[in-house]
């Protein structure tokens, strides 16, 4: 579970709206922390080509409540997955965090 403002979200119901968009492959999303004391909700996905983030915004807008959207969209080449095939969130949010110069992952604006 994320934590968005002290609301409990599921991170499964926001792939499922994020994987139903035509141009993303795969998605996951991840709790990052953003300052020292402050975290949000970020979305990793995986597509072809970069997608907007303000097209994101709008296609998640329509379908999520507004507490339940990330506020980061990041393109990624992989979602890091387990032996088990299970996603490895873990690796998303300290590549993340650990800034662009550390991170396997091309961030969109």
């Amino acid at each position: 579970m994320m934590n968005a403002g002290g609301v409990r979200v599921s991170p499964i119901e926001l792939e499922n709206v994020l994987n139903a968009h035509p141009a993303i492959v795969e998605s996951a999303a991840v709790e990052v922390r953003v300052k020292a004391d402050t975290t949000v909700i970020a979305a990793f996905y995986v597509s072809s080509a970069s997608v907007e983030t303000t097209e994101l915004e709008r296609f998640v807008a329509g379908r999520l409540a507004r507490y339940k959207c990330p506020r980061i969209y990041t393109r990624v080449e992989t979602i890091p997955k387990g032996a088990n095939n299970k996603l490895l969130r873990q690796v998303l949010r300290k590549s993340y965090e650990e800034g662009p110069g550390e991170a396997p992952t091309s961030r969109d604006g």
